[in-house]
């Protein structure tokens, strides 16, 4: 038995190595697939962008690529617009569209000096250079300098292969590849060397680095993708653009590469489709998520260091002037037990609210269901909890039990309804028994039922009036915090911010993300893994591109032979296989973002069709508090989806358009 467990021991050992290793090895291989395709991207784009001649095709790319420059940074630095009028959203492009098109312009006027002054070979290896140095001074910054580290290890090794290679075959000259693999390996090690520096220091060198990289992505985005779209645009009609349609849709004895051709369009729109749906899936569930704790919760909420705080109708009165601030309302929570009908205990947070206020932070009172708010303080009211049983509070025409609003689920799970009387219990401050204080009972008549859709705080939260909540803790004219509306909940951060200066110490915020923190961060780390699991989809389509592309110039070599020995140069042939690639990457992505959008629109009707065929609800309302698939398009998702799509298409066109631009006329006519 000894034996087995000390085997067990030493293979579970084995395996979680085993595990790591492979960890390890997908997140470097997914790390250098996303390097390799993007720098094949911006080699592709700068094919294309070396043929832009027409000014006005340049001039309109470069606008429609600051018209998008601004969409872009107005969903970034303004999201409340997506939640106000049409004209405040026009009026926030236009104001923003100036900077973005002068920034655009700046960047067009590098990149045109670059492409007609600079050799393109250098500025390829100079680019490459900074930003494998860049990412690995990064990577060092982050604590993870391991990964450019065991990159440049793979590439050095690589480089070796080359060279061993190049020396058993005597030859001389060291060829381009070898030297950028060499030249890799070095910058992705002086980069990770940085991890050596002091704390200060590396630091800095990571900030500089990052803006390294930024820069590097605002140039290939506002400078050269308008020069390549303008060059796309004015090889319409040309050679290459004659040549790479007729490829693409082959007759006769290439009907087997149509085929192959229509598989890679379908698998790059059903990667985009899928991930566009899944994701907006995800978004609509987040969305109803933070819609119902903003419902049953303010926007943000101030409470002060030292615990409860005395004047409060002053600080009320500081909140509402701040900006921004559309309601507050005062409370104070209370831990106690309720007791039903049969005698069962349930844990539950009283929370005392000024009844004329808490409708204006909160949905509750249009979460109500049987009763109203107003009931809890009808004229001549108090609260009721003095030691032992308790007694009626006096009241204008005798004793008055006070009112109390709890929510469905606790109302169901102790068995009392509208009119009830329900037993509060405080674990402490009753009369002093031998084996210490006893609790404190006070009796309070079910006003209200409220149904929200968490279930926590139907079960958890009872609601009654501030007077009320201080009788039963016991304490002064006092409250433990302020809720407060703000006009819009994705600014509520900054106002919030706004509202502690106003107030100085020792009052201090919590916005509404701080309540849920785990909650938000899990959605959000399930939606990145999920977009990168699917991202894979669209991986392999482009995998499958490459292998369209290589089986095409397999299929073509003749005709390539024909056209360089017409004079045809390296670049043209280059330029012939990396417009089918793109064309099959925007065909691709233009499908399936259609596709996306028609699906996401008709959810909820296609829901309703599989449900009518397998007669199975795939929603039940009593679990999931809705029976319909929530969802939200979010257009910066979109964007980036079809980026992606169209980065792997661009990338997966290098290595087969360089392959076909290497055939030499004699080979590729020797068998013709």
């Amino acid at each position: 038995m000894e034996l087995f467990s000390a085997f067990w021991q030493d293979a579970t050992s084995i395996g979680g190595g085993i595990a790591l290793a492979f960890i390890v090895s997908l997140s470097l291989g997914m790390a250098g697939l996303a390097v390799l395709y993007c720098g094949s991207a911006v080699v592709v784009l700068d094919r294309f962008a070396r043929v832009a001649r027409r000014p006005l095709w340049q001039f309109v790319s470069g606008g429609l690529v600051a018209v998008l420059g601004a969409i872009v940074f107005l969903q970034l630095s303004r999201p409340e617009l997506a939640l106000q009028p049409w004209a405040n959203w026009r009026a926030g492009l236009v104001e923003a569209l100036p900077p973005v098109a002068g920034l655009v312009a700046m960047a067009m006027g590098v990149v045109w000096g670059i492409l007609r002054l600079a050799d393109p070979a250098r500025v390829g290896a100079l680019l490459q250079g900074a930003v494998a140095l860049s990412l690995a001074a990064v990577a060092a910054a982050r604590g993870v300098a391991e990964l450019p580290v065991a990159f440049s290890v793979l590439l050095s090794l690589a480089a070796l292969g080359l060279l061993f290679r190049r020396r058993r075959r005597s030859q001389g000259s060291m060829p381009i590849r070898e030297r950028r693999l060499w030249g890799l390996a070095l910058a992705g090690g002086v980069g990770a060397a940085a991890a050596l520096l002091p704390p200060g220091s590396l630091e800095g060198v990571g900030t500089v680095a990052f803006y390294v990289l930024a820069l590097t992505g605002i140039g290939v985005m506002l400078g050269l993708l308008p020069f390549a779209m303008a060059g796309m645009i004015d090889m319409r009609g040309s050679a290459e653009w004659f040549i790479a349609i007729r490829y693409l849709v082959a007759r006769r004895r290439q009907v087997f590469i149509s085929a192959i051709t229509a598989i890679s369009v379908l698998g790059i729109a059903a990667g985009v489709w899928l991930i566009v749906v899944v994701l907006s899936v995800m978004n609509g569930f987040e969305q109803t998520w933070r819609d119902e704790i903003l419902g049953n919760r303010a926007h943000f909420v101030v409470e002060s260091e030292t615990g409860s705080f005395e004047g409060y109708s002053e600080i009320l009165t500081q909140i509402g002037r701040v900006p921004g601030v559309v309601a507050v309302s005062p409370f104070i929570d209370a831990d106690a037990m309720v007791r039903g009908r049969g005698g069962e205990i349930y844990g539950v947070r009283v929370r005392g609210v000024d009844p004329a206020r808490v409708a204006d932070v909160t949905r509750l009172g249009r979460d109500m269901v049987s009763g109203s708010l107003s009931n809890l303080e009808p004229p001549g009211r108090g609260a009721d909890a003095e030691g032992g049983q308790g007694s009626a509070a006096a009241g204008p025409q005798g004793p008055v039990t006070p009112g109390i609003v709890i929510g469905n689920q606790l109302a169901s799970a102790i068995g009392v309804d509208l009119g009830d009387p329900l037993v509060v219990i405080s674990p402490f401050g009753g009369p002093p028994t031998p084996l210490g204080p006893s609790p404190r009972l006070a009796r309070f008549r079910v006003e209200g039922v409220f149904r929200s859709s968490f279930y926590q705080f139907d079960e958890v939260y009872a609601y009654v009036t501030i007077p009320a909540a201080q009788k039963f803790k016991r304490v002064g004219d006092v409250v433990d915090g302020v809720e407060a509306l703000t006009t819009d909940h994705y600014r509520s951060r900054q106002v919030a911010d706004a509202v502690k200066s106003e107030l100085g110490y020792p009052f201090g915020v919590r916005d509404w993300k701080e309540f849920f923190p785990a909650f938000f961060q899990a959605l959000k780390t399930e939606r990145i893994m999920m977009f990168m699991l699917l991202t894979m989809i669209m991986v392999v389509a482009a995998f499958v591109i490459v292998a369209t592309l290589m089986m095409m110039i397999m299929e073509k070599s003749g005709d390539i032979a024909i056209l360089k020995a017409m004079g045809a140069e390296d670049a043209l042939v280059e330029r012939i296989f990396a417009l089918e690639g793109t064309l099959i990457g925007l065909v691709g992505t233009a499908l399936g973002v259609v596709a996306s959008v028609a699906v996401t629109h008709r959810l909820s009707w296609i829901q309703d069709r599989i449900q009518d065929l397998t007669g199975v609800d795939a929603l039940p309302a009593s679990i999931y508090q809705f029976s319909a698939l929530p969802s939200r398009l979010d257009p910066l998702q979109v964007g980036a989806v079809a980026l992606i799509a169209m980065i792997l298409s661009l990338g997966a066109t290098l290595l087969p358009s360089r392959q076909g631009a290497r055939v030499e006329p004699a080979q590729g006519l020797r068998h013709d």
